[in-house]
Parts: C-alpha cells; sequence; structure tokens
C-alpha cells in the first residue's frame, strides 16, 4: 500500500533504531555525523541525540543518558553533526512524534573512538603493541585528571564490558592474564574518556616447518623453512636439531640449538650445507623483551637413501614392498652399541620399534603389525640411511572359468587375477578335491599337471573337461616364495549324464516351491556320497546345513534355496542341477459379476503370478465356522472340483444368494499346492426366506452417531453378522457391535458390505454407506440491512439427501460464558421445523446471530448446530448503540480506541467478527470497563458491535490500517438529505489537503482538494469510498486509505446525526 509505518509489525512491538557514525575512528578536531534510521521509514518523526555518560556506581548499566546540545525538541532530520570531537565518547539516539510524543526505543550505544593522546584522560597497554598473543599477561593503564577510573571494552560484535568481567582492577590499572579477547579498548572517569586502542588477541602460534630437499645425497644443502601464521613483523627464529633420547619411550629427542641459533635469525629460513645422513629439525619464533615464543614446530626429517657406514639399515627381505603377512627384519648396523629402529608413517606421526614390533640386539623383527612408512636406524649420536615401506594387504586372486556350463569333452579356460597387477608373479592351479571327513572345509587342494612351479602366463587350459569339478589358483613370488591367498573355489558345471555319478531330483523338475519337499538323490560307483550346492552369492554348502543325508539321498522340506546342486565322493562328481525355489504363491479369485440377481451365472478366475505351465485349478465355497468369530472352512470343493480343471476359470449357474468362494492351484505327482486365494464374495440383495438380514433404520445411508441394528432371519438357530469393508478386509459383529441372539446392535459401523450368516444358510447383502455427522452451513442474505428488511436464512446440509427438516435458531447471548458466547432459542414456528430449506425473517430491525440445523428419522437424529451467521445493521437502536472513538471507520495500527456501549442494559459486551467469520469478544484484544472496551494496538479489521442479554447495537465495520492515510468517513449510515463531508488523515495527524477520492474504485470530479463534501445525500451516494495523496506532503506521492462503506438512511423520525467529518490540523506548511 506504498509507504507504511511500521507495515504489519506495527501492531506488534515498539521500532528500535539504528544509530551509525561516520567516522567512527576519529583525530582531534574532526566532525562526527550521527545518523539514526527507523524501519519501514515514515513521516513525522523528530530525533532525538543523547552523549552516554559513565555511571561509576552502576555494575551492568554503564551508562546514564544526557541530551546532546539544542535537543529538547528533537530534529526534523535523521542526522546530527558534532563538531571538534576531540576524544573518545558513547552516543544513542530514539525518535519520537504524535501529541502526546510516542518514543521508539533507544538505540544500542555506538562509540567514537580517538586514537589522540588527551592529558586529562590517556590509556597506557603494556608490553607496548596492539598485537598480543593469548598466553601473555597485559596491563591497561590508565592516567589523568580523574581519581576514579575504570577500563572499558568494545568486542567485534559491539558488546561493552568492564575490566571486571575479563580481568582484576587495581586501582587505575587493569591487569588481565589470559582472558582478554580482541577488541577496542580505552579508559573512563563519570567525566573523562580516554584514548583508544584496537587490541587484537591471537592463540599462541605454532609455527610449520618445511624441509626441502626431503630425501637427499650426500652432500646436498637442505634448506629449512620456518612460518608463523598469521605473519608479523618482530619475529626471530631459532632452529634446532633433533637429538635421539635413547632413555625416553616416549619424547624420542631432545633439541639442540643448530650453529649460530642461540640469538635467533631474522630471516625465517635457514640452510644446512653438506647433509650426509637422514636427521630430524625443529624450530620455533620469538620476539619482545622479555622474549615470547611460540611453541615448538612439529619435527621434520630430512631423509638419506645412501650408504653410512657408521650408521647403516637393512631390510629382509632385501625389497620396498611388503605384504602384511609377512615377517620383517630391519637390522642396525654401525659404530654404535645401543640402536632403536623409528618409523614415520604416512600421517607423519612417529614412532619406534617397540610400538609395532620386537628390538632384539640392534634388530627389529614385525610380523603383522608393520605399515607403510620411512624407516631408519638411530643412535644417540648416528642416524641411518632411511628406506620408505609400502606394506600390502595380502591379495585374494580372482578365478574365473569359461565356459562354467559344459558338455562332455570341452575345454575349460581358468583365469587368475591378482589386484593391484605387478611383475614377478607366478601361477598355481588346483584341483579341489571332495574331503568327506570334514565339516566345514569341504576340499583339499590337489596341484594340476604340470604345476608345481607354476606358470607364467595367468591362464591354463583344461582339455576335455567331462564332469562338474571345483577349481583353485594362487599366485606367489620372491625367494623364499610369497604367496597370495588362495581364490575362492569356481565350479565348471557338466549337465551330462556320468554313469559313475548321477543326480537325480525328485519331483522331477528344476522349478520349486518353498513350501515343497526335495530329495537330491545320488547314484553311482562310491559308497559314500555328499550333495553339495552353491548358492547365487557363490557360497558353498552341503545338505546337513539346509537338509538331511539318509545314505545317498538328501531330502529337505523348506530350507533348501535356488542355487547350483550335485553329487560329490571322494573320487567322483554328478551331473549338475541349477534348481530355483520360488516362495508359494497365492493366487487372485475374481468373480464377474460380484452383486448377482437371483439365478446369474457367476464366473470364478483364479490367477496365479509368476504364470506357468502345468497348473490345475481347484474351486471352493466358504462354509462359515460358527465356533469362531471370524474364520471358514474352505475344505467343500465345487461339484467336479477333486481333480481341479485345467482351465482358471469356473462358472457357478443359477446363484441365489450372498456366497464366498475360493480357489488354489496345484502340479506335480505328488500334487504341490499354491496357498488359498483370500476369500471373494459374490452379493445377492434379492430376498431368501431362508435366510434375510433386515437393517433399522430401513436405510442405506447412516451417520456415525446413529445407533443401527443388523437383524437376522430364517430357517437357522444361531447366526453372525459379517461385513467386508472398502478395503476389503473381514470382520464380524463381535468386532464393532455386540450380538444379541440373532441381532448385531452397534454404534461403531464403518462403510461396507454388511450380511447373515449360518453354517448353512447365506442372506441377502446390504452396501451400507456411513457417513460424518454433518455440520449444516448457514447462509444470511442480506448480511447488511437497513430497518425492516427482509432476510432470508438458508441452511445447507452436505451430502444433500431427502427427509430433511430444518430447525431455526436465533443466537441468545450468555454473559455468564467465558467460551460459549450463545445459547439457541427457536424462532417463531420453528418447534417441528420446516421442510424448506429456507427461512424468511420479515421487518429486520437490529444486529442478530443466527444458527441452524436439521433431523430427520423415528428416533429423531439431528445433525450439529450450523456456525452462527450475524445479520449486521448499522441503523441506529436507542435500545443499543455502540459509539466509536475517535468516531470514524477507518484507523491506524498505533491508534487507541475506544468501543463505547449504550442502551437499556446494565452488562454489556463489544464483539467482533474478523474477515475469516471468527467472533470474538474484546476480552481477547482489548480491556472491558463497564460499558467501555478500550483496546490500543491489538484491535484488527473486522465489524464491531454491543450485545447484552436482550440486545444488540448498530454494527460497525472498522479498517485497521497499517499505511500512513485514511478516510474519515462515518461510523453510523447517514440520513437521506442531510450532508457528509470525508476527508484523508495523515498518521502524524496532518490533514492532507491535496488528495483525490474514488466511489467503488472510479475517480470522483472534486474541486476542494481536501475533503470531498456530499450536501444532501441520496441512496445512490452509498457506496465504497477511499482516498489518494497527490503530490503532498514531499515525498509521498502515492499514499491510499484502505476503503470503507458510507450507508444511507432513509428519513424517519430517529433522532438527526449530522456528520461533518472534516479534520482541521495544521501542516507544518501552514505554520
Amino acid at each position: 500500500m506504498g509507504h507504511t509505518l511500521f507495515g504489519a509489525l506495527g501492531l506488534f512491538y515498539v521500532p528500535r533504531p539504528v544509530l551509525t557514525v561516520s567516522p567512527s575512528w576519529t583525530s582531534p578536531g574532526d566532525s562526527v555525523t550521527l545518523t539514526c534510521s527507523v524501519e519501514h521509514p515514515s513521516a513525522g518523526w523528530r530525533f532525538f541525540w543523547y552523549k552516554a555518560v559513565p555511571d561509576m556506581s552502576s555494575y551492568y548499566t554503564y551508562y546514564t543518558h544526557e541530551l546532546l546540545a539544542g535537543g529538547t525538541t528533537g530534529t526534523e532530520q535523521g542526522s546530527y553533526i558534532l563538531h571538534g570531537q576531540t576524544h573518545t565518547a558513547g552516543y544513542v539516539c530514539r525518535a519520537g512524534r504524535g501529541d502526546p510524543v510516542f518514543y521508539t526505543q533507544y538505540s544500542r550505544l555506538k562509540f567514537v573512538w580517538s586514537g589522540g593522546v588527551n592529558p586529562a584522560a590517556s590509556l597506557t597497554v603494556s608490553p607496548h603493541r596492539l598485537q598480543h598473543f593469548s598466553t601473555e599477561s597485559l596491563s591497561l593503564i590508565c592516567e589523568g585528571n580523574s581519581a576514579e577510573w575504570r577500563v572499558m571494552m568494545a568486542d567485534k560484535y559491539g558488546y561493552v564490558s568492564t575490566c571486571s568481567k575479563w580481568g582484576e582492577m587495581t586501582g587505575s590499572t587493569c591487569n588481565t592474564d589470559t582472558r582478554a579477547s580482541s577488541g577496542v579498548y580505552w579508559c573512563e572517569s563519570e567525566t573523562q574518556s580516554s584514548n583508544a586502542a584496537n587490541i587484537t588477541i591471537h592463540n599462541v602460534p605454532r609455527p610449520v616447518l618445511t624441509v626441502s630437499p626431503s630425501w637427499t645425497s650426500p652432500g646436498d644443502s637442505v634448506t629449512l623453512t620456518c612460518s608463523v601464521e598469521p605473519p608479523s613483523a618482530g619475529w626471530r627464529f631459532f632452529w634446532y636439531k633433533a637429538v635421539p633420547d635413547m632413555s625416553s619411550t616416549d619424547n624420542y629427542y631432545n633439541f639442540e640449538l643448530l650453529a649460530g641459533g642461540t640469538n635467533g635469525t631474522e630471516q625465517d629460513s635457514y640452510i644446512l650445507h653438506g647433509q650426509t645422513h637422514t636427521a630430524g629439525y625443529k624450530c620455533r619464533a620469538g620476539r619482545g623483551d622479555p622474549v615470547f615464543y611460540t611453541q615448538y614446530s612439529g619435527v621434520k626429517f630430512v631423509w638419506s637413501g645412501g650408504v653410512n657406514p657408521a650408521a647403516s639399515l637393512t631390510v629382509s627381505p632385501h625389497r620396498l614392498q611388503h605384504f602384511s603377512t609377512e615377517s620383517l627384519s630391519l637390522i642396525c648396523e654401525g659404530n654404535s652399541t645401543e640402536w632403536r629402529v623409528m618409523k614415520v608413517d604416512e600421517d607423519g606421526d612417529v614412532s619406534s620399534c617397540s610400538y609395532w614390533g620386537e628390538m632384539t640386539g640392534s634388530t627389529c623383527n614385525t610380523n603383522t603389525r608393520a605399515s607403510s612408512g620411512v624407516y631408519w636406524c638411530e643412535s644417540e649420536t648416528q642416524s641411518s640411511n632411511a628406506a620408505n615401506i609400502t606394506i600390502h594387504n595380502v591379495p585374494q586372486p580372482v578365478l574365473t572359468v569359461s565356459p562354467s556350463w559344459t558338455s562332455p569333452g570341452d575345454s575349460v579356460i581358468l583365469t587368475c587375477s591378482v589386484e593391484p597387477p605387478s611383475a614377478g608373479w607366478r601361477f598355481f592351479w588346483y584341483k579341489a578335491v571332495p574331503d568327506m571327513s570334514s565339516t566345514n572345509n569341504f576340499y583339499t587342494f590337489e596341484l594340476l599337471a604340470g604345476g608345481t612351479t607354476g606358470t607364467e602366463q595367468d591362464s591354463y587350459i583344461l582339455h576335455g573337461q567331462t564332469h562338474t569339478a571345483g577349481y583353485q589358483c594362487r599366485a606367489g613370488r620372491g625367494d623364499p616364495v610369497f604367496y597370495t591367498q588362495y581364490s575362492r573355489v569356481k565350479f565348471v558345471w557338466s549337465g551330462g549324464v556320468n554313469p559313475a555319478a548321477s543326480l537325480t531330483v525328485s519331483p522331477h523338475r528344476l522349478q520349486h516351491f518353498s513350501t515343497e519337499s526335495l530329495s537330491l538323490i545320488c547314484e553311482g560307483n562310491s559308497a559314500e556320497w555328499r550333495v553339495m550346492m552353491v548358492y547365487e552369492d557363490g557360497y558353498v554348502s552341503s545338505c546337513s546345513y539346509w537338509g538331511e543325508m539318509t545314505g545317498s539321498t538328501c531330502n529337505t522340506d523348506t530350507r533348501a534355496s535356488s542355487g547350483v546342486y550335485w553329487c560329490e565322493s571322494g573320487t567322483q562328481s554328478s551331473n549338475a542341477a541349477n534348481i530355483t525355489i520360488h516362495s508359494v504363491p497365492r493366487p487372485v479369485l475374481t468373480v464377474s459379476p460380484s452383486w448377482t440377481s437371483p439365478g446369474d451365472s457367476v464366473t470364478l478366475t483364479c490367477s496365479v503370478e509368476p504364470p506357468s505351465a502345468g497348473w490345475r485349478f481347484f474351486w471352493y465355497k466358504a462354509v462359515p465356522d460358527l465356533s469362531d468369530h471370524y474364520t471358514y472352512n474352505t475344505s467343500e470343493l465345487l461339484a467336479g472340483g477333486t481333480t481341479g480343471t485345467e482351465q482358471d476359470s469356473y462358472i457357478i449357474h443359477g446363484q441365489t444368494h450372498t456366497a464366498g468362494y475360493a480357489c488354489r492351484a496345484g502340479r506335480g505327482d505328488p500334487v504341490s499346492y499354491t496357498q488359498y486365494s483370500r476369500l471373494k464374495f459374490v452379493w445377492s440383495g434379492g430376498v431368501n426366506p431362508a435366510a434375510s438380514l433386515t437393517v433399522s433404520p430401513h436405510r442405506l445411508q447412516y451417520f456415525s452417531t446413529e445407533s443401527l441394528s443388523l437383524i437376522c432371519e430364517g430357517n437357522s438357530a444361531e447366526w453372525r453378522v459379517r461385513t467386508v469393508d472398502e478395503d476389503g478386509d473381514m470382520s464380524s459383529c463381535y468386532n464393532w457391535g455386540e450380538m444379541t441372539g440373532s441381532t448385531c446392535n452397534t454404534t461403531r459401523a464403518s462403510s461396507g458390505v454388511y450380511w447373515c450368516e449360518s453354517e448353512t444358510q447365506s442372506s441377502n447383502a446390504a452396501n451400507i454407506t456411513i457417513h460424518n455427522v454433518p455440520r449444516p452451513v448457514l447462509t444470511v442474505s442480506p448480511s447488511w440491512t437497513s430497518p425492516g428488511d427482509s432476510v432470508t436464512l438458508t441452511c445447507s446440509v452436505e451430502p444433500p439427501s431427502a427427509g430433511w427438516r430444518f430447525f431455526w435458531y436465533k443466537a441468545v447471548p450468555d454473559m455468564s460464558s467465558t467460551y460459549n458466547y450463545y445459547t439457541y432459542e427457536l424462532l417463531a414456528g420453528g418447534t417441528t421445523g420446516t421442510e424448506q430449506d429456507s427461512y424468511i425473517l420479515h421487518g429486520h430491525t437490529h444486529t442478530a446471530g443466527y444458527a441452524c440445523r436439521a433431523r430427520r428419522g423415528d428416533p429423531v437424529f439431528y445433525t450439529q448446530f450450523s456456525g452462527v451467521k450475524f445479520v449486521l445493521s448499522g441503523g441506529v437502536n436507542p435500545a443499543a448503540s455502540l459509539t466509536v472513538s475517535p468516531h470514524r471507520l477507518q484507523h491506524f495500527s498505533t491508534e487507541s480506541l475506544s468501543l463505547i456501549c449504550e442502551g437499556n442494559s446494565t452488562e454489556w459486551r463489544v464483539k467482533k467478527d474478523e474477515e475469516d467469520g471468527y467472533v470474538s469478544r474484546c476480552y481477547y484484544w482489548g480491556e472491558m470497563n463497564g460499558s467501555t472496551c478500550n483496546t490500543d494496538t491489538r484491535a484488527s479489521s473486522g465489524v464491531y458491535w454491543c450485545e447484552s442479554e436482550t440486545q444488540s447495537s448498530n454494527a460497525a465495520n472498522i479498517t485497521i490500517h497499517s499505511g500512513d492515510v485514511i478516510l474519515v468517513s462515518p461510523v453510523r449510515p447517514v440520513t437521506e438529505g442531510h450532508s457528509v463531508t470525508l476527508g484523508c488523515k495523515l498518521r502524524t495527524e496532518n490533514l492532507l489537503y491535496n488528495v483525490d477520492f474514488y466511489k467503488n474504485d472510479k475517480l470522483i470530479p472534486n474541486p476542494a482538494r481536501g475533503e470531498l463534501l456530499i450536501s444532501a445525500v441520496t441512496k445512490s451516494d452509498e457506496g465504497f469510498y477511499k482516498c489518494r495523496g497527490r503530490k503532498s506532503p514531499q515525498g509521498l506521492e502515492t499514499l491510499t486509505s484502505a476503503e470503507s462503506w458510507l450507508s444511507v438512511k432513509w428519513t424517519n423520525d430517529e433522532p438527526e446525526e449530522r456528520v461533518h467529518a472534516n479534520m482541521r490540523m495544521e501542516t507544518a506548511a501552514d505554520g
């Protein structure tokens, strides 16, 4: 809506302006501009400027506020210039407008810092610098003309605190050890403020040492570089050699200053000339007096691979690449009597042999605990050559066979792959020989022909493969030979007949269900057999894990799974069978049609997934088992169903009553059956004298609060009532009602098909729908009336249906209730209700609320009450009237508002109907004092009126506006023939004189720029009016009010109300 004061936020909080200072650091005599900004900017503010005066007696508040020169009435401008700023000082601002003045909060304190010398107040920092480390002690010393001082600090977030929070004030000095933080520090007394110091506190740095090159040849020069972060001036660098401490198990080294290093170097680098052997180095930096040192850097090593007769490392086996299962010996030799073997791993961590091996004399032996890194020997005086050793995990090669299924006499290629590939491997090939004595390690491995020394090639060809067999490979290299792991066993399968060893599967097929028993029969030349299988993931197991071996046969019931099966003895392997085990399917039964007339034919269809050949289909009728609340016997085969049907469908001729059916399928010998399908029902609504269901009340549509009786009658002595809900789930009366004799009574029914059944009979079925209790919707037309108008009430029930009678109520205020505001009183002639869903009120005279409900049936079922709907009247009612103060329909969101009730009652309440139809009373958004509701900034747009137990007043459609302009228009209707003047009002209490007025969004020609005069009002003047400012005041060219309705009443005997809404407020321009 153009320019706003606070936007919607104006209803909820007092704004806090933001103060900025420019510049924030000054030299003596500079001018400083203070700027005070209020969110969301709007006209009419005056700005007040304050200096912060230290309050030395306060532990928390720190400052009082003293108006700056000429600041009593504030400034129109949002800025203030301080001339000749000489020292550090703090400032705040606030803004105000209106009469009485509405003030914002104070801004946060902002400081203008001065680093210049002030003899009357000075801060000295010791040590005398602005950069400090967190471990340094710091003294902040105040001097000047005052007897009492405090040291203050503003951190990077603008928070201000005193020395007592982070140090100790002794006289005029603040001493702090490790609690100081970065920020601006200064001294202040009640009358003086010192120069400010912008101090930065750093963590104690740990320099980073780099060495270049890290691997050297004898005689190379090496450059050490020591870097301190953040870089700064004044450092001197100290350089150290790591000297092995052979007596220590943890701190491996002492550090000895390098030549010329006592006073450090100005340069951050140091050159070692003629580096001859492995050695470690460190550095640190220092500055100041006394010297402040950084931490030591980490140790960095310069490695030498060259031979050093005084100290040498020998690795056995003599190579740099090793596997994790290999034993490793690291042998130290040279001029020393005591040695240790050290390692730096890939993360730079240093450790000795004692952590990952065993030191025996001058040799470190390790089996499987070594890891990749640089290894070397050292004594207190010598360091050996270094060896950069890599430890690999022992690889497991992958064996592939091609083809995996063969015909007798085929050639098969075995391929053995080692990762990562590398040179020097020889490949060894093995046949898997069944170990019949073992329950876990099923095989021993026998080298294939010519395999003793292995092959250079990673492949091996088997010629004339005749039967199922398993193979493995491994690789080896070195002397002594280091072997990889064995590969997993891979099998070459043969499906061909082998008289010496054969597998027979019973039942004789490769597709089976998980509930079928399975026999795997071994035959041939051996006396002892076992049945083996390989799962789809390559895992091998024997019959003992998933079946029972009896002689040469493996029997399994439900534990078999998909895989390749075969028989084997110590010398023979049979043909292989690739068997698939499926879950037992549950067929789906469909019936068509599902609702029948007596004598119809019904087709049952039974579908098995996945479809396959060989099924026969069995058809069953569901026979109720009355000994249980839920179940059916499905053992009664339909006529001709003993051997099943080849077709997956079955026709029932002459269906006469409700019945349930199921199906299943079977195949094989012995027969393997699927599960039973779910029951499907064929419903009949026809009368069956032997079994009938009667529903009371006698209809198919009900509401959830209605009682329902389901009555079974017929030839049986025992009945139960069943239902199938919309999801197909079946239940009995026991679950949702109470069975008394042959009747089920319930208030918990849900939508579904209901029927009666005994062990021999099933009744007609009823498809019952249960609805939630409806809440009718009441509409009123018109909603705003003039005295004497007729009003039509309309009551709508969803979903619409026949048989309703409608009851009409007037809402009577219940003054004793906190929440239920109304009781309901039947309107004239309403005792028995009306057949029509509408009701006409003749001669409506005042604001009133109405409700409706509907009923039907015997016993009577009622809907809920509708919500209350109000018929609003703006006309004057001497017995009950609402007066709005200020006397207009539009108000600003920051204004206080009084709603005054007058009339014949002693107790009143003020009500509001919001734009969304929610009705509330003054208690929620104001305060009721007697017959007046006072509200400050919590009111919102809506229709307001007064009511007592017997009376309701005129209604006022009030708009609460968050913008800067409102329309000034009368609260009550204007009498025809009288005059009315509309105005346009600014939030700042000024009247807008250069405005346009609109009726129903159309511009009204109007020569008088500041107001709209209608000299003799007629009914045609009724409508929605608004105003819009034009180029006045400065910067607010597009201010537009909300709309309000101007109501006109006919001339009558009511007291005359002349309305003149012209607002004669002077603008600043008028003077």
